[in-house]
């Protein structure tokens, strides 16, 4: 199987499978590979199943896409290629057979730098002795010290398959307590203790006695040896010579060792990989010591346990994040779902762009019929991104939808609206939204703005700002009883309405400079085309106006073109509207 391994960019420590059929990288919200980054492209490139392997294909994107430091066209993927998209940096992953039986067989060799191994073939008959040489250069020889170190060799050997095998860190963890007892025979218990990930205290997670072969119970450790092994992260082998003196302590490290051979009763090492530090195992004994040699394994075992925890954690998390990930894509399959198409309406021509900063995002527009002769167009923006946005924003639309057959103005239908949305209680949540209706036979349009941004309406060569004091409410959600007014406005053929969202005014550039309404007013002015050229022409401005930058909001854009009627003359003035370059003022008529 490949996979693509993001290392750099919003998206970084992601994993995606590539399993069969097309996927495409892109900023829209639709992408198979979703990459919140406003220099890639919509639709930036395709990976797509050919012959036995992968091929890459860049869809036109403006910044290019790039294979190992070149810009490619079309190029076919191999094992470790990295692909540059923007700042996104993408490694190829196509392990071969041989690659995934080395990965299931989870050896890893760590060079510990310690104990040195030697070969005697005549201690033993089968011609191979391991002979482990300690610090003090002594050779254990010994018939009965080479028995204890054939023990101790099998007890190792079971604890690398444990960690190769076990994936579950609490359930490594007991596992490895267990077997430390076999490794050293003197022991009398051992114990871990693990650091919290979000206070930093350590708490005993595992103990286990030679007696009692139950997990838990209370550990006592010294805090000399917590002390130590917490602020050096390096073992340390503690001895007390008798009541009268104070506690000394040897480190592992064989720099700063003594040239008598140390020995204790206790001893600690860290769990540490990857400059993560994960606690500290305790071992202890009662009858007999321990020795620099079972210090220096100790620290071994401490070092591959480690690594063991480091990556069963790494595992543990990169499921959640897969989980995450998949209830995500529901999530966002589910919330676009609930956004429906535009109707096929004779005189009217429509155009939508809903792009959300995240996988799932707070806006919303929609299309709701009070009856066969006026059509509702909304667009808003509930407070807040990711799950808790799109809860609020299924549960807003669900309720405009139900009322919308009862409350046939703006004026009653948000009141009632707000009524319910206010009743959930939730702190700090609420909606902005246009909600205008839209008479097909009069071709007028009422309007209320519950704390939106300001409607646009192109007529010949002016853009209007349909702004009317009365009609400009409180936003939904937040006021119990929320005084509502609409404001009229006639239509005319040729008239082009554009709804959109504070992610367009606010897009901002590298330096922090905001997209702005003045600028989008011109830029609608000066577009050419129906609403479909109208839209993309915004998107291709607010993209060369952000550049380099990020998009830290959802986009949307909701754009309704009046169609040409022989038998209508196009009007170039509204009573009450001001132009795009003057500050927008009470538009409409006020009802």
């Amino acid at each position: 199987m490949a996979f693509l391994f993001f290392l750099a960019g919003p998206n970084a420590g992601r994993r995606y499978n590539l399993v069969k059929g097309d996927y495409i990288l892109g900023r829209r919200s639709d992408c198979q590979i979703f990459v919140p980054d406003m220099r890639v492209s919509r639709q930036h490139a395709r990976i797509h199943r050919e012959n036995s392997g992968w091929t890459l294909e860049d869809l036109g994107s403006n910044n290019g896409t790039y294979v190992n430091g070149e810009r490619v066209q079309s190029t076919k993927l191999k094992h470790d290629d990295e692909i540059a998209i923007a700042n996104n940096r993408i490694r190829v992953e196509m392990p071969s057979n041989q690659q995934h039986n080395k990965h299931d067989s989870g050896l890893t060799i760590v060079d510990i730098g310690n104990p040195e191994v030697y070969v005697n073939a005549t201690e033993s008959k089968s011609g191979f002795s391991p002979l482990v040489q300690s610090n003090a250069g002594r050779i254990d020889t010994h018939t009965g010290n080479f028995r204890l170190l054939e023990r101790k060799f099998q007890a190792v050997q079971n604890l690398l398959e444990i960690m190769a095998n076990v994936a579950d860190p609490d359930k490594l963890v007991e596992s490895v307590v267990a077997q430390l007892l076999e490794v050293f025979a003197q022991a009398h218990s051992v114990g871990v203790l693990v650091q919290e990930e979000n206070t930093g205290e350590l708490k005993v997670q595992c103990r286990k006695t030679r007696k009692n072969r139950v997990f838990g119970g209370d550990l006592k450790v010294p805090g000399t040896i917590i002390n130590h092994v917490m602020n050096h992260h390096s073992a340390v082998l503690l001895s007390e010579a008798d009541n009268t003196k104070a506690p000394e302590f040897k480190s592992a490290d064989p720099v700063k060792q003594p040239t008598k051979e140390p020995n204790g009763s206790r001893m600690g090492a860290p769990l540490q990989a990857r400059n993560m530090h994960y606690g500290v195992i305790y071992v202890e004994c009662k009858d007999g010591s321990f020795r620099q040699e079972d210090l220096d394994l100790l620290t071994s075992i401490a070092a591959q346990t480690g690594l063991a925890i480091h990556a069963a954690r790494m595992h543990a998390q990169l499921l959640k994040r897969q989980r995450l990930e998949r209830d995500l894509r529901v999530a966002r399959q589910i919330q676009r779902s609930l956004m429906r198409d535009p109707p096929n309406v004779i005189g009217l021509e429509f155009a939508i762009h809903y792009e959300p900063a995240y996988q799932i995002g707070g806006d919303f527009y929609d299309f709701i019929w009070h009856d066969k002769d006026h059509l509702a167009i909304v667009a808003g923006d509930v407070a807040g991104k990711a799950i808790s946005a799109a809860l609020y924003m299924a549960r807003l639309t669900s309720e405009i939808r139900g009322r919308a057959g009862i409350a046939r103005t703006p004026e009653r239908l948000l009141k009632r609206v707000n009524e319910e949305m206010v009743k959930l209680g939730d702190d700090g949540m609420f909606a902005t939204l246009v909600y205008a209706v839209y008479e097909l036979a009069s071709r007028t349009l009422v309007f209320t703005n519950a704390g939106h941004c300001v409607p646009l309406l192109r007529r010949g060569d002016h853009v209007f700002p349909l702004h009317a004091d009365r009609a400009h409410v409180a936003p939904i959600g937040v006021m119990p009883d929320l005084e509502v007014g609409e404001a009229k406005v006639q239509l005319y053929s040729g008239d082009l309405l554009i709804l959109t969202s504070d992610g367009i005014l606010e897009a901002r550039d590298a330096r922090g400079n905001e997209y702005g309404l003045k600028r989008l007013s011109r830029r609608i002015r000066t577009a050419r085309g129906g609403p479909d050229d109208v839209v993309k022409a915004i998107l291709q401005d607010v993209d060369s106006h952000v550049a380099s930058g990020s998009q830290g909001d959802d986009m949307t854009i909701v754009a309704m073109g009046i169609a040409d009627r022989r038998a209508r003359r196009r009007s170039t003035t509204l009573t009450g509207l001001v132009p795009h370059d003057t500050p927008p003022a009470p538009t409409g008529e006020e009802g």
